[in-house]
């Protein structure tokens, strides 16, 4: 720590030691220079030892009021006592503002509620992304609504509008119960347009409504507003929304009953075409069939073909659909049905495609002809002119133009993998020149301090997430010079998630320095010795993966710097003689890096040399790598293979492996830089 934190000192204190430039050293300048050294460590052990005590304090803080709120215990003389842990230079100073007023809005009474509302204001002003993040704003109408405090509630809610169903509903209520409390003929009138206004409310909201507006809503229901029309209304608008349509009230039979019709067809995707047969033509209709549609289409087996088509456009002329809405239902109809293997159905669909012009089914037809050899031309050509225009589109238009060396140079001076594909296809090396990012200056070192301190500081105490947010706030406040040099900052600080992230909000994509850290470097050679992979790889699946965020989880429980599902962990683990003790070592990066290395090793045994079978298999399995492969049958070359395989993700993930791990040799300044291996290069 020491290492790293002395020459911090010198960084942020640049002045408090230095010696006028035109002064000749005289023995005592010289003494006090050598001097320096030491009075800095001193000085940085005293900050270290008074932070330490600051931190012990804030924990103890934080300690009391959360198991006060817990225990519904707060107190004038916890939050007193809590008041005298806090010091005035500890870092985080907004967290512990928001512990105070949290224990303080624990123990709201009438008589200090306008107290806390000032409170809360004053919070909000210092602190308005913490008050943004939990609604602070929208408070006090809940806190005046439960203390009885109608005047005052309507009176906020004039300077800020209501948010959210249950704070509209508590200030309608409230106009209602001032309204109701008066008997004059004014206040009848303004009852009725309140009425009114909840009428128009009630319409558009998409969900059920709190109890908080039930008083209202059995007066507007007592003065006759709901009828037919309006229940279809909500009926479609939930529908829509994918809510449930069993609270809409209505004492109609047949409307009951279409009701019922429409929650089981929002429940049960597949009873379109009943629902279809049996409905009439209405508006209501019309709306719900125009939305079932892609759900119910996906619902269907893969084999439907253009016979089913000719089903589905009965329905479309039977409830009048527009052109563009049977353009979007074909779309659907399309993708579902893709694969078919139908000669009769491929050439109908071959000639919708040329007729709808979608780039997306234009692009899975490219990949299609890609792996069948066939002509790519006409697809090509078919595509809009932003899709053209990617780099993967220019690539292959490159290779089937008979300016193929014209513009595969062209390509190969951009940034990316088809560039460095264009490149190797030119047979000549991939070079392309990055910016360097600016470092922070003194003035700006002194400006930002509280705010590094308060990052710092958190990650100190393990609160990633809480430093991410507080990394957000500071670098969207700031310019596009200012979130480069602050990236820089994190990077020298071995923040490498921050950098990664810094770099993401900057939309500094050609900045390669900043977007791949050199991160975790000896514990990656450490645990790559005798294997057969090489560093720069290692690293570019752990930055593709993660982003160097060793917390990371994926919605399918994989772990840490290289993603590792636990089950995969603990069958490397085993088959390689390492400790694995359950899913917390995938979030220890040093563990992480172990399992994950010796599974790319595993890897590498079974797709020697080759990375782009390695890494689709990283990501998407041995078992589908093989069924791609097999499918290839041995007739692709590396480009075609690539471009071919027909899971999104996994293509992209392949691609920017390959990327990652070329920018990682230019930063690592290995020589000779290699953009694909022999065996890569073989056919598929």
């Amino acid at each position: 720590m020491w290492k790293k934190t002395l020459p911090a000192l010198f960084i942020l204190s640049p002045f408090a030691f230095a010696t006028p430039a035109t002064m000749p050293p005289t023995e005592s300048t010289t003494a006090d220079v050598e001097l320096q050294p030491l009075a800095l460590k001193q000085q940085w052990l005293n900050e270290q030892q008074t932070l330490l005590l600051q931190r012990e304090n804030f924990l103890q803080l934080e300690n009391l009021i959360n198991t006060a709120i817990k225990q519904k215990m707060v107190s004038e003389p916890l939050i007193k006592l809590a008041s005298q842990l806090i010091s005035e230079e500890y870092p985080l100073q907004e967290e512990t503002q928001w512990l105070l007023l949290r224990a303080k809005l624990a123990m709201v009474t009438p008589e200090n509620l306008a107290t806390r509302v000032q409170e809360i204001q004053t919070f909000s002003k210092q602190y308005p992304n913490t008050a943004k993040r939990n609604k602070l704003a929208q408070l006090p109408i809940s806190l005046y609504a439960e203390h009885q405090k109608r005047e005052e509630l309507l009176q906020y809610a004039g300077n800020t509008p209501a948010e959210g169903l249950k704070n509209q509903c508590l200030v309608f209520e409230s106009k209602y119960q001032q309204f109701n409390a008066e008997h004059t003929e004014s206040f009848k009138y303004e009852q009725k347009k309140l009425l009114q206004e909840f009428d128009l409310f009630w319409q558009n909201t998409h969900t059920t409504l709190p109890p908080e507006c039930d008083s209202l809503t059995q007066e507007w229901l007592k003065q006759g507003f709901l009828n037919v029309e309006k229940i279809k209304n909500k009926a479609v608008i939930h529908f829509q929304h994918n809510q449930t349509l069993a609270d809409i009230p209505s004492s109609d039979e047949n409307v009951q009953q279409w009701l019922t019709e429409l929650e089981f067809l929002r429940t049960n995707a597949n009873s379109l075409q009943t629902f279809a047969e049996n409905q009439a033509l209405d508006p209501w209709n019309q709306a719900i069939i125009t939305k079932a549609f892609t759900s119910f289409v996906k619902s269907q087996p893969e084999e439907i073909n253009q016979d089913h088509w000719a089903i589905y456009q009965t329905w479309a002329e039977k409830f009048q659909l527009s052109a563009d809405d049977i353009r979007q239902w074909k779309i659907a109809f399309l993708s579902r049905a893709f694969d078919n293997d139908n000669v009769a159905f491929q050439q109908w669909r071959d000639a919708q495609l040329a007729e709808l012009k979608a780039d997306n089914l234009l692009e899975r037809r490219l990949r299609m002809a890609i792996w069948q050899k066939t002509d790519l031309k006409p697809w090509l050509a078919l595509l809009s002119q932003e899709a053209q225009n990617k780099q993967e589109w220019q690539y292959w238009i490159a290779k089937t133009s008979p300016e193929k060396a014209t513009r595969l140079t062209k390509l190969s001076q951009e940034r990316g993998f088809y560039p460095m594909l264009a490149a190797n296809a030119l047979g000549k090396p991939y070079q392309f020149d990055f910016p360097k990012a600016p470092m922070l200056n003194e003035n700006q070192l002194i400006a930002f301090r509280s705010q590094l301190a308060r990052v710092a500081e958190l990650r100190a105490l393990q609160r990633f997430d809480r430093a991410k947010l507080a990394w957000q706030d500071l670098l969207q406040s700031v310019s596009f010079t200012e979130k480069l040099a602050l990236t820089h900052y994190a990077q020298q600080q071995n923040w490498f998630d921050l950098s990664v992230e810094g770099t993401i909000i900057a939309k500094a994509w050609d900045y390669i320095d900043l977007r791949l850290p050199n991160a975790y470097s000896e514990w990656f050679d450490l645990n790559l010795k005798n294997k057969k992979i090489n560093k720069s790889f290692a690293m570019a699946i752990a930055r593709q993966e993660s982003a160097w965020n060793f917390q990371a989880k994926s919605h399918a429980n994989a772990l840490g710097l290289m993603q590792m599902l636990p089950t995969t962990a603990k069958q490397t683990a085993k088959n390689n003689g390492l400790p694995f003790s359950g899913e917390q070592d995938l979030l220890q990066p040093f563990r992480n890096i172990m399992l994950g290395t010796t599974h790319l090793a595993e890897l590498n045994e079974k797709y020697p040399n080759n990375r782009i079978l390695i890494a689709a298999a990283y990501n998407a399995g041995s078992h589908r790598v093989e069924r791609w492969l097999a499918r290839a049958n041995g007739k692709l070359a590396m480009d075609e293979f690539i471009a071919s395989i027909p899971f999104f993700e996994t293509r992209g993930y392949v691609q920017n492996v390959l990327a990652y791990d070329y920018y990682y040799q230019m930063l690592q300044g290995l020589q000779p830089l290699q953009m694909f291996t022999k065996a890569e290069q073989q056919r598929y």
